[in-house]
């Protein structure tokens, strides 16, 4: 569609108008201002429909997640505050839940052989525990008997390695 002259400088003259509200000084005669009105006039249809879209999600996201409940029926907020606790709890026991296993994994892989060993210690402790005695100084003390032949009896009895070593068997 072809402009008139009159129509052109009439649109040159509002685009001056229209720019030296905004601080840029041209004048109607300036070659610039055609394009800069047609700038300006796509900048504006661009942030109409920026705010269109924005009040559409803003819409949608109140349909989504609405900030107010309406309840028709009695009983209905009960429900949904029951709801939202189920929610939650459900959602704290699972948490439990998966932190009990992995505790028990835990324990299970880090602790086995930690728990062997006392175990198989324990009955080879409490039998030089029975050897121990109390002189009458009050200290304690375990009486060890040189080993007599190939049978070494276990907490009682020792075997001389060489003149500053003493080996106690102590069990299996």
């Amino acid at each position: 569609m072809a402009m008139t002259d009159q129509e052109r400088k009439e649109l040159r003259t509002y685009c001056a108008i229209l720019l030296k509200e905004y601080g840029f000084q041209y004048s109607p005669d300036d070659p610039v201002i055609p394009a800069l009105y047609i700038i300006h006039k796509e900048m504006e249809l661009n942030n109409q429909g920026n705010k269109l879209l924005a009040s559409q999600v803003k819409e949608t996201l109140s349909r989504i997640n609405p900030n107010e409940f309406h309840f028709h029926y009695p009983g209905e907020a009960w429900k949904f505050q029951l709801g939202i606790v189920f929610k939650w709890l459900s959602s704290v026991l699972i948490i439990l839940l998966f932190a009990w296993v992995a505790v028990w994994y835990w324990s299970v892989v880090k602790d086995v052989d930690g728990a062997r060993t006392i175990i198989e210690s324990s009955r080879n402790m409490g039998e030089l525990h029975k050897a121990v005695k109390k002189d009458k100084a009050g200290y304690y003390f375990i009486d060890f008997t040189a080993a007599k032949g190939d049978s070494i009896q276990n907490f009682k009895e020792y075997q001389k390695l060489n003149a500053k070593t003493v080996r106690v068997y102590l069990g299996k």
